[in-house]
């Protein structure tokens, strides 16, 4: 069956779905609905896997074709000196990762040093700043670990100095009515104000051998791009969430220190649908209506919640139409994010609100270190990253968080 076929089918049960759910009614279902309904929630799981393992194997055939197409263009183009800027230092970049600096000539290392944002590092301590094609790469990968990064309001920034940002609660500010030729009354807006800093955190040090990077069929820019997104995202996306805002060094002020609770759950270990619910409710109607409200929550989470059925017995979760199509949970599109803790005592285990009030600080300025005598015994080098980004809830009323209960 051909990726189209398996879309058409997962389309068709999809529809189906929600056609059986809507046409229960509110009438309490029972163990016939139930089954039917379980069979084809399985099918389509089966389905969305099938889906998946066709598109990675497209994605990846085609990356393989881009990849190669555009490294022996980029090749032609610097052996007749041609090529744009960025692609130039690209390639200047990618002999420096394999080679090491002495092999650049001087133009090549003029490029690498040219100063972007507010750092140079130059050769003698071993790194280079990466050009903005290594940075992309990068930042594409790291979308795949955190969820509230995907929703967040991204602000790429040059520089690294923290910036005053302004935080408030608007959710009880409003205009008056006045009469013809009436003062108009004065109301000062309430600030708070939040730190929006640059911290600083690294890759650590990734070991690669030396065979691996002599060998010229291996594309090394998406390699290193990989491992580096992997180990920055993951730490991003944890502290974006569970930041707490002190610590030495100081910790970014993440959506659990920043959201208060909408909602607390009745027992401790455990949650109900109506208690989601709540949760819901407690965000002012304006910002549920915006484009980026979203639930949020991690997969053991979400695991429960497909299992969840309102007092009728009806499934809380629906399946969007398609494979790209969001699915829905009482309505509303979600985001899965690891760094959330699951229920328990104490924890903020969901979120809920306009995520668009959420901002991302990254810095675009990233240095890549090449560690050469560190590994020498082994036959390896070390490549070491670094990368500086800020969170700041900047409207404290948009977003809020469902707690277990204390033990």
């Amino acid at each position: 069956m051909t990726l189209a076929e398996l879309k058409q089918k997962r389309a068709r049960i999809a529809a189906e779905m929600r056609t059986f759910h809507e046409a229960q009614g509110e009438a309490a279902w029972g163990d016939e609905q139930r089954s039917k309904w379980d069979g084809m929630k399985a099918d389509l799981k089966k389905l969305d896997e099938q889906i998946q393992r066709e598109e990675e194997l497209r994605d990846t055939e085609q990356r393989y074709v881009e990849d190669n197409a555009g490294q022996l263009a980029a090749q032609a183009a610097a052996a007749a000196g041609q090529g744009t800027p960025d692609e130039q230092r690209s390639q200047a970049f990618i002999k420096f990762v394999r080679h090491g600096a002495a092999e650049l000539t001087s133009e090549e290392r003029k490029m690498l040093l040219e100063a972007r944002a507010q750092g140079v590092t130059g050769p003698e301590k071993g790194g280079y700043t990466v050009p903005t094609t290594f940075l992309a790469k990068v930042q594409e990968s790291m979308k795949q670990y955190g969820g509230i990064a995907s929703v967040a309001q991204v602000l790429v920034t040059d520089g690294g100095n923290p910036i005053e940002w302004p935080t408030s609660d608007g959710t009880n500010d409003e205009g008056e009515l006045i009469g013809e030729n009436t003062d108009a009354g004065e109301k000062d807006v309430e600030f708070g104000m939040d730190a929006l800093g640059a911290h600083k955190l690294t890759s650590k040090v990734i070991r690669v051998s030396n065979e691996l990077l002599s060998d010229t069929g291996i594309d090394m820019e998406t390699y290193l791009a990989g491992r580096i997104a992997s180990r920055i995202g993951r730490a991003e996306s944890r502290l974006i969430v569970m930041g707490t805002g002190t610590g030495t060094p100081a910790q970014p002020k993440g959506l659990a220190a920043s959201a208060s609770v909408g909602k607390q759950t009745a027992a401790a270990g455990a949650f109900t649908w109506k208690e989601v619910n709540g949760l819901i409710h407690a965000i002012d109607p304006a910002y549920r209506n915006a484009p980026k409200f979203r639930l949020a929550f991690n997969d053991t989470t979400l695991q429960a919640l497909e299992e969840m059925e309102d007092g009728n017995g009806r499934p809380l979760w629906i399946p969007g139409l398609d494979a790209g199509a969001p699915a829905r949970l009482l309505k509303y599109q979600y985001v899965v994010d690891q760094a959330i803790p699951s229920v328990a005592a104490g924890a903020k285990f969901m979120f809920a609100g306009d995520f668009d009030q959420f901002i991302l600080r990254r810095v675009r300025y990233m240095v890549l270190k090449r560690l050469v005598e560190r590994y020498a015994e082994y036959d390896q080098t070390g490549f070491l990253a670094f990368h500086r980004f800020g969170c700041v809830l900047q409207d404290t009323a948009a977003v809020k968080a469902l707690q277990g209960k204390a033990a």
